[in-house]
């Protein structure tokens, strides 16, 4: 720092005293500039009292340029070379300054002589004007003559710039050295480092405010840690807890202060036990234990210090028993699927048994391929369910064309239409024309679904409505029914794979229970919501919303 400090003031005294010098040279010039032209006024004054054509010729062995020119410019005299071959003089400044004003001043290179010239002209009583001209100094001349004298300033300023640079700097630097970084406030420092020292002063203060804040954050952290859902556990590299948080003695059903005992405490089993091996290790463990009813994912991960060396461990105990349940609900409908399939199959083992051994009447077998026929379509239309359904979870179904929802809901009633009039089902379509960017396969096969479960669940002589619109600029497709309808606590089930309100209806009518699964998938791929309106005995009304952005 003294270092910086010694060239800026350094430097500043160079440039001061080259911008000092430089000020002096040009004001050393103006002055002899204005020397010069003075003389020249005075000289052509006195020349002018006998400038006439026959006294004028006494001139010509003066150190000056004197020169006669009449009132057009032509010259009729001049002391250093030949008047007749000297061009009209009428141009030059300072010749019409002087014809206009009395008098003209010019400075000029002058390519006669080759020099910087000055020039002053005077007009006389009868009209001519007697100018006197004299060579003059240029900037670098007078540089050159003060050349001496201001090295001799220079070398003086440089020596003297340096020492009182050095002494200066080391003066500055001394109460900064000085100051008492504990207690900047005591230290007796001159006005100009008051500032500096306030500074030095409210970082002190801004450092204990970060020590504060760091401790009341690790006060923070103990709090979130206290408070954490999961189990949280800090060991050493012998297994010994370090710390943990009441969520561990909850779910282990510990009490009082294990801290310092081993973590074989918490928990005997053989998990516990790999857990304490890979803990020695110092290696990472994922494990799953089961306790009083709940299931607990225990992760085990090494900690290193800044040189990379393990110091202890991490040890993170999550509750999860939900996810346990999910996987449960994914096992059951892996176990619907089997049993859904394995009826059908079974039935149609039993009777090609039958038939193989002989054991049917010709008259009856004709029942029997019927019921193969069926149990065969049976199968064949949960396979396919199964398969669409696993399509759309997967995204593999993602048409992108317009499709008018009234028109399909048309071509919907038209071939469904059949399978209603069967039923003593009436079928209606109304609405108008709402137009959505999906699939037009996707679309068919939701209402068509919607359609089935209305007809299939319906009373007697009941009747379905199909209505296609825009509501509140988004596009929607509603299928309302006469039917048996769902109870309030059955309706957030309805769109679960394989779930069935009249399970016993769902056997006669020949549903896989997979159909509102599939509208819902389909709708939600396209961005719609389903919205379901329901009283047990009244009819049920279910409607799908697709998003305003996808209406043309």
């Amino acid at each position: 720092m003294t270092k910086k400090i010694f060239r800026g003031i350094f430097l500043s005294s160079l440039i001061t005293m080259l911008a000092c010098l430089i000020f002096i040279i040009g004001v050393q010039y103006r002055i002899y500039d204005e020397s010069r032209r003075e003389s020249l006024e005075r000289k052509a004054y006195l020349i002018s009292l006998s400038a006439d054509e026959d006294e004028i010729e006494k001139y010509d062995g003066a150190e000056e340029r004197v020169t006669l020119i009449d009132a057009s410019g032509k010259v009729l005299y001049d002391n250093k070379y030949d008047a007749g071959k000297i061009e009209n003089h009428a141009g030059r400044e300072e010749v019409r300054e002087a014809l206009s004003a009395g008098s003209g001043y010019a400075v000029r290179r002058s390519e006669t002589l080759g020099v910087n010239t000055c020039y002053y002209a005077l007009r006389l009583e009868d009209g001519s004007v007697l100018r006197v001209a004299d060579t003059s100094l240029s900037v670098s001349a007078v540089i050159l003559e003060l050349l001496v004298p201001i090295c001799g300033i220079a070398v003086l300023i440089f020596v003297l710039g340096l020492v009182l640079a050095s002494l200066m700097s080391k003066k500055i630097l001394r109460p900064i050295n000085n100051i008492n970084l504990e207690e900047p406030g005591e230290t007796n420092v001159y006005d100009e480092l008051a500032p500096f020292v306030s500074k030095i002063e409210a970082q002190q203060r801004k450092i204990n405010s970060q020590i504060a804040e760091l401790t009341r954050s690790r006060r923070e952290f103990d709090i979130i840690a206290e408070n954490m859902s999961e189990g949280l556990v800090l060991t050493d590299l012998e297994g010994h807890i370090l710390t943990h948080n009441t969520s561990v003695e909850r779910f282990f059903g510990v009490s009082g202060d294990i801290n310092g005992k081993n973590i074989l405490n918490l928990n005997r089993s053989e998990v516990f036990r790999e857990i304490y091996e890979n803990i020695k290790e110092s290696r990472r463990s994922d494990s799953i234990i089961t306790l009083n009813g709940k299931y607990y994912e225990i992760t085990a991960n090494p900690v290193f210090d800044e040189n990379g060396k393990p110091c202890g461990t991490v040890i993170l105990v999550v509750d999860i028993t939900e996810r346990e349940k999910r996987e449960k609900l994914r096992r059951d409908f892996t176990a619907n699927v089997s049993h859904e399939l394995k009826t059908p199959l079974t039935s149609i083992l039993g009777i090609s048994d039958m038939l193989k051994n002989g054991m049917v009447d010709q008259s009856d077998i004709k029942g029997f391929a019927e019921d193969i026929n069926k149990e065969t379509a049976r199968l064949i239309t949960l396979v396919n369910d199964i398969i669409r359904l696993s399509e759309l979870v997967e995204g593999k179904t993602r048409d992108t064309e317009k499709v008018d929802l009234l028109g399909a809901a048309k071509d919907v009633a038209e071939r469904i239409s059949p399978v209603a009039r069967k039923q003593g089902i009436t079928l209606s379509v109304e609405g108008e024309s709402a137009e959505v960017t999906a699939g037009e396969s996707l679309i068919f096969e939701m209402i068509y679904n919607l359609c089935d479960n209305a007809i299939k669940y319906n009373k007697e002589n009941g009747s379905v409505k199909i209505t296609a619109g825009v509501s509140d600029g988004s596009p929607f497709i509603s299928v309302k029914d006469t039917g048996i309808g769902i109870p309030p606590e059955e309706q957030e089930h309805i769109f679960e794979r394989f779930y069935r309100v009249d399970k016993g209806r769902s056997k006669e009518s020949g549903g896989t229970g997979l159909g509102l699964s599939i509208v819902k998938h389909i709708a939600v791929s396209f961005g719609g919501r389903i919205t379901v309106n329901s009283e047990p005995g009244a009819g049920t009304e279910i409607t799908v919303i697709f998003p305003e952005k996808r209406v043309n």
